[in-house]
């Protein structure tokens, strides 16, 4: 089932990998799943879940999510591209809910984002504490590698 009108809600920064590919998108869309499936470890959240990975963001490693089981619930993961299990709190779970939770996040990074931040400081959390979003996961210390491409 397409979720291009789904998706599509999300803003330009969200590739739709269910549809055609975009002009703009180099990512190896079937690297999304088979990385998912790699890093989700036996202590994660997920581990054993049926997620259909749905969408991506261009500007970054998040991965959108839609839980098999349960086709109204979605997930915003945070991939590290490492190519091995995870330890931890990674992948990171930045979003879960449903499509209205997945929105009001959405939202609220977009608000943080344009706020504007005192002498170059990184905005505040407070508009990152909306419907839906996951308290933050430290970092595994571990390098990032880069996500798999397409050739051209």
């Amino acid at each position: 089932m397409k979720e291009t009108s789904v998706v599509a809600e999300l803003g330009d920064d969200w590739c739709d990998v269910t549809a055609d590919r975009a002009e703009d998108c180099d990512l190896d869309h079937l690297a999304l799943a088979a990385e998912l499936s790699t890093e989700v470890h036996p202590a994660h959240p997920f581990f054993g879940t049926a997620l259909e990975v749905i969408a991506h963001r261009l500007t970054n490693d998040d991965v959108l999510c839609r839980h098999r089981a349960t086709p109204s619930r979605y997930s915003i993961l945070h991939l590290t591209w490492s190519h091995r299990e995870e330890i931890g709190g990674c992948p990171t779970i930045d979003a879960d809910g449903e499509w209205r939770h997945i929105i009001a996040y959405e939202n609220a990074v977009d608000a943080a984002l344009s706020e504007s931040a005192p002498s170059g400081a990184a905005p505040s959390g407070e508009a990152l504490s909306g419907e839906g979003r996951k308290p933050e996961q430290g970092p595994t210390g571990q390098p990032r590698a880069e996500a798999p491409r397409r050739p051209s």
